[in-house]
């Protein structure tokens, strides 16, 4: 009997303890697993998003440090929207801290997406700008009082935009949206421009309502009755400003367009506005895991007087961006395509969302706290999003479940380096050994393998098997750290 007892309750302790593994691994897995919707498509301030699908992400500790840097795609204003396309612009940068981004307050970020066979009438703004074409082909005119000029423009053709240029775009591809990114520099109120439009259209007045048919009839000598046709107040067209076009308009518009390979006629401002592909020359950085195209304003005189870079870079799945930051350069980049895993290590604290966005703050509250911790920013950046990543930053990027394409535009970018903080050309592995022993207080053999086990540069994969076949790879740092004693 005695016997049957201990059995018995050998029998249910082993059973308690059963339970008791499979309810922790039940509750680790739900505090670990990421809400899907939040995925998706997260809040404006979001706190960081859970690992990625296809297993890319697993490993990566996500933390809930508000993260004013991202900007989720919610956050772009419609300026115009029609079955014909569209034309966004992210708020003010300082709307979203008047402190943190007010070295950029300046600039402002829009992209536009144009269907197919269609036509942006002629306008103008009071700010200089640069594009960046994401997808598709088509024509851009430059209109002046001396001459006008039209180019044939394609995916990864950037060009300048300078103020007050008359413009306008068509889309010649019949099945591809024209997909276009720009950035923009107020040349009157600091973070503020207007669009100009010589034609009315559904929701904007032509610029001539500002003068008296008196002076407009007698500065185009015609009657004052056509006049009222054309530009009246009152009468609006029923098209917006992006409109359908027909084939034989395509053509007569496409006819005179030259590729900016070709030789054309230079006018003097011919040289601001020529297109050039980002992707004609080699790329800066590249392996089987990335690929980083780069422009800059040493090398293109485009972009030289405004101090713009722009940005293309390529991941496959899985891959990372190993970490680094930029001197000089603050960029604002947009997600293109796919899903990443943001880090960036900042120094600032953050005020609340609700402190930060919204109501009136006193200047002394309003500024960052500096403090002796490191803010550990940390979001899920999808298609359509865009985040900052300031000068000085430290940052990484992760490719998730499928491949990430992002572009960005470079500001101050003038006499910018960018330092690698890891991988075989990184700024830490030409530390002398004494100095990483002092700094980190490693023991010499650990001194030596600290930053220099990585085998690639500059993009890396993100799970370290993939580095090498089993017979070539480096030790790994399980290796190291146990050879070191730790």
């Amino acid at each position: 009997m005695a016997m049957i007892n201990k059995l018995t309750i050998t029998l249910l302790l082993l059973i308690s303890i059963a339970f008791f593994h499979c309810f922790a691994f039940r509750v680790e897995f739900e505090e670990f697993e990421p809400p899907q919707q939040e995925e998706q498509e997260g809040p404006e301030f979001r706190p960081g998003g859970g690992p990625s699908g296809g297993g890319s992400g697993k490993g990566f500790e996500e933390e809930s440090t508000e993260n004013p840097f991202h900007f989720a795609k919610r956050s772009f204003e419609n300026v115009f929207k029609s079955n014909e396309g569209f034309v966004k612009l992210l708020p003010k940068f300082t709307k979203r801290s008047s402190t943190l981004f007010r070295g950029i307050e300046n600039y402002r970020f829009s992209f536009m997406e144009m269907e197919p066979s269609t036509f942006l009438v002629p306008h103008h703004w009071d700010a200089d700008s640069v594009f960046l074409v994401l997808q598709g082909k088509g024509v851009i005119a430059f209109v002046t009082d001396s001459t006008k000029e039209s180019f044939h423009i394609r995916r990864g053709d950037v060009l300048r935009v300078p103020s007050g240029v008359t413009h306008f775009l068509t889309n010649t591809n019949d099945t591809v949206p024209l997909r276009i990114a720009k950035i923009l520099v107020p040349v009157n109120i600091p973070g503020r421009f207007q669009d100009f439009f010589p034609a009315r259209s559904q929701f904007h007045q032509s610029y001539f309502t500002g003068f008296s048919k008196q002076v407009l009839s007698a500065s185009f000598n015609i009657p004052e009755e056509l006049l009222e046709r054309l530009i009246s107040r009152s009468q609006q067209m029923g098209q917006g400003i992006i409109r359908r076009v027909s084939p034989d308009q395509i053509k007569e518009l496409a006819e005179q367009a030259t590729s900016p390979s070709n030789k054309h006629k230079d006018s003097d401002m011919s040289k601001f506005w020529t297109p050039f592909s980002i992707f004609k020359q080699d790329p800066v950085y590249s392996n089987d895991f990335g690929h980083f195209h780069e422009v800059d304003p040493t090398s293109f005189s485009q972009l030289q007087d405004l101090h713009i870079a722009v940005a293309w870079v390529n991941m496959t799945q899985g891959s990372l961006f190993l970490p680094q930051f930029n001197s000089k350069t603050t960029f604002v980049t947009f997600v293109e395509n796919g899903c990443a895993h943001f880090e960036m290590a900042s120094p600032y604290k953050f005020q609340s969302k609700q402190q930060q966005w919204f109501g009136p703050r006193e200047e002394e509250e309003e500024e960052e706290e500096i403090g002796g911790q490191v803010q550990k920013i940390v979001s899920r950046v999808c298609k359509g999003d865009a985040f900052v990543i300031p000068a000085g930053h430290p940052f990484t990027i992760l490719s998730q479940d499928q491949n990430f394409v992002g572009i960005g535009f470079g500001i101050f970018a003038s006499n910018n380096i960018r330092t690698f903080l890891a991988g075989q050309e990184n700024m830490l592995n030409n530390l002398d050994t004494v100095a990483t022993r002092l700094s980190f207080g490693v023991g010499s053999k650990m001194a030596e393998k600290l930053f220099t086990s990585q085998n690639y540069s500059y993009f890396a994969p993100s799970n370290p098997s993939r580095q090498f076949p089993e017979e070539k790879r480096t030790p790994s740092f399980q290796s190291i750290f146990n050879f070191a004693g730790f």
